[in-house]
């Protein structure tokens, strides 16, 4: 099985703090590629690129979502370890960057400084539904729904996401074989994002995150869509900076 790689954005910081992404399903690496605009010195920025996009569009898909925690896991340890750090998740992302801290918890690891989620219903309250069987034109007319187009902060590109159609089936294939456990909260600070007017997931729905942490709990809804996150990168990064060092980020992305 391959394994996830960590690409990182921005100059090579091996002590300092880092804030590892997460990104949405169908999308890669390069989601957070301007986001090292709105780091400060003091942190590292990096990004999960899964098996299957990008620069690893030769490499098979996970379709299981036990095989992409299991193939993400080591890799992330190795980048995180002896450092504070700390995860971000956008979209289904959130859902690895959740279960990957509970795994952390499990094997008596430490736990990032904070985990951010953004734009996902909490996971007891999932219903997965597999893409298998529906339509090309039906999944892009979702999409369009959620400004997919813009996902990384550029012009739409119909073309490029009709290629990336079957990493999207992959991505969704994962979140749908998850199957939730109760555990206890998780004893580090939980921070849940959202767009105002996403179509996706609701502010109320994004409430009742709160109950994974006994630690600090905020919800932050901001200007836009699904995919709000890229003009408040730096609103983004000044919640975790918190955690991470002493002095939070003052620039926008």
């Amino acid at each position: 099985m391959s394994e996830a790689r960590l690409v990182r954005f921005g100059p090579e910081r091996p002590t300092a703090p880092v804030v590892v992404c997460f990104p949405h399903a169908g999308g890669g690496a390069s989601a957070f590629r301007r986001w090292a605009r709105a780091l400060p010195g003091g942190l590292e920025l990096m990004a999960v690129q899964l098996p299957g996009r990008e620069d690893r569009a030769g490499d098979p898909f996970l379709t299981d979502f036990d095989a992409t925690l299991a193939a993400t896991e080591e890799p992330v340890a190795a980048a995180v370890a002896g450092r504070p750090y700390a995860f971000f998740g956008h979209s289904a992302g959130s859902l690895i960057a959740f279960a990957l801290a509970r795994r952390v918890r499990r094997l008596a690891r430490s736990l990032p400084a904070a985990l951010a989620v953004s734009s996902f219903p909490p996971p007891h309250t999932l219903q997965p539904r597999a893409l298998d069987g529906i339509p090309d034109k039906a999944i892009l007319d979702f999409l369009n729904g959620l400004s997919y187009a813009f996902s990384n902060g550029g012009e739409a590109q119909p073309d490029l996401i009709k290629e990336i159609l079957p990493v999207l089936r992959a991505d969704f294939a994962a979140v749908s074989s998850y199957r939730h456990s109760e555990e206890a909260p998780l004893e580090c600070p939980l921070h849940v994002f959202g767009g105002t007017v996403d179509r996706f997931v609701r502010p109320a729905e994004l409430e009742r995150w709160r109950a994974y942490t006994d630690r600090e709990f905020s919800l932050h809804l901001m200007r836009g869509g699904h995919f709000y996150l890229h003009q408040n990168a730096a609103g983004i990064l000044n919640v975790l900076a918190a955690h991470l060092i002493q002095h939070p980020i003052t620039q926008e992305a």
